[in-house]
């Protein structure tokens, strides 16, 4: 399967997967009308946060605009941009159509962007979708068929691949599928799944759930720090959580400027989770749940002072280290605990930089 993202082509054959920079015609967007504004409600609402991504914004949305599932609709949330975006955002706007709608608000952060977009969807279900991820042709459909056999989930992703810059060739998804789901790929305790290293939830991108089941959860409008997972805790809380298909369904493009790739996220972001749950934002969790999600934190606050000192901020990651000193050791973390303090004094030249906590990292 090859499908034509504006410059580029993103391909599947077997369990070979690229993305590279060839010259190709660009995808016909204009010819996705739908109908007028008193149309019923679709199935999906597809929402955008952007801010300042001219570059990789084009082919995000065309790889929502192959979908071979089409009852859907585009919420793009310009999030206060001061480059090239409004413009891209406006040509996109011209060229899809009424089943794009472009909003425009005052810069409030990736959070505050999307809850505007959840805001202002209208289908049974919202998919997230970073401004500079990608879909396959048949992600959609996939997940949407999964959401309507199994309406006990409350959400479900999609296995993905990684993408740096813009080549990928990896054998496999990013996560082992029958580790962490049952034969109709439900997860069982989703947040123990997530402290043992299954990264199913690294980006938001593979994320679809029902609109009427999360009534009332937003995310944290923070700035530089993870606004995501509290969203996704707070979800698994309302019902069970599956993943869609076995096949890569979305790719995750890293790069400079996301906002994963800088350490100060991570530290900001574990502050965040545990002020949340000392001010007891988390009080709906009990019995399992509640000793899933302590594990969860851990595993968070491991990868957080890992990331700091990986970057060289040593003194960030000592600080960090000492605050989780208390749930590490309660989670019996023996190698993390003994291994820290020699990493601290180690040149990342001597280690390589790895983390030995974590082969994926969640946001």
């Amino acid at each position: 399967m090859t499908t034509t993202l504006g410059n580029s082509v993103h391909s599947i054959r077997g369990d070979h997967y690229e993305l590279r920079s060839d010259p190709m015609p660009t995808i016909e967007l204009k010819d996705h009308v739908v109908a007028p504004s008193d149309a019923p409600s679709p199935t999906v609402s597809v929402v955008i946060p952007t801010y300042n991504q001219p570059a990789l914004l084009r082919e995000t949305v065309a790889s929502v605009f192959v979908q071979t599932f089409e009852d859907y609709e585009v919420v793009l949330v310009d999030d206060g941009s001061t480059d090239q975006t409004p413009l891209v955002c406006s040509e996109l706007q011209h060229r899809c159509g009424r089943r794009l709608r472009l909003i425009s608000q005052p810069n409030g952060g990736i959070g505050a962007a999307r809850n505007r977009g959840l805001d202002e969807s209208r289908g049974k279900y919202i998919a997230l979708l970073d401004h500079d991820d990608l879909w396959m042709p048949e992600k959609l459909a996939v997940q949407v068929a999964f959401m309507e056999r199994h309406p006990e989930c409350v959400a479900s992703v999609v296995p993905f691949v990684h993408a740096s810059g813009v080549e990928l060739q990896r054998n496999g998804p990013a996560f082992d599928v029958s580790a962490v789901t049952d034969a109709n790929g439900i997860v069982d305790r989703p947040l123990l799944r997530l402290s043992q290293n299954h990264g199913f939830m690294t980006t938001s991108s593979v994320l679809m759930f029902n609109r009427a089941a999360a009534g009332g959860l937003r995310y944290a409008e923070r700035r530089g720090a993870v606004e995501d997972v509290p969203f996704y805790i707070k979800l698994m809380a309302r019902g069970k959580f599956g993943i869609a298909g076995r096949e890569a369904l979305a790719v995750y493009r890293e790069h400079a400027a996301s906002g994963s790739s800088r350490p100060e996220y991570y530290f900001r972001g574990l502050q965040q989770l545990r002020a949340m749950d000392r001010a007891g934002e988390f009080s709906d969790f009990q019995g399992h749940q509640r000793s899933d999600l302590d594990a969860y934190l851990a595993y968070l606050g491991r990868l957080a002072s890992m990331k700091q000192i990986m970057s060289g901020r040593r003194l960030d990651g000592i600080r960090l280290y000492r605050r989780e000193f208390l749930q590490q050791l309660r989670h019996r973390r023996w190698k993390f605990l003994l291994s820290f303090p020699l990493l601290i004094c180690l040149p990342l030249k001597l280690w390589g930089g790895r983390l030995p906590t974590a082969k994926h990292s969640t946001t």
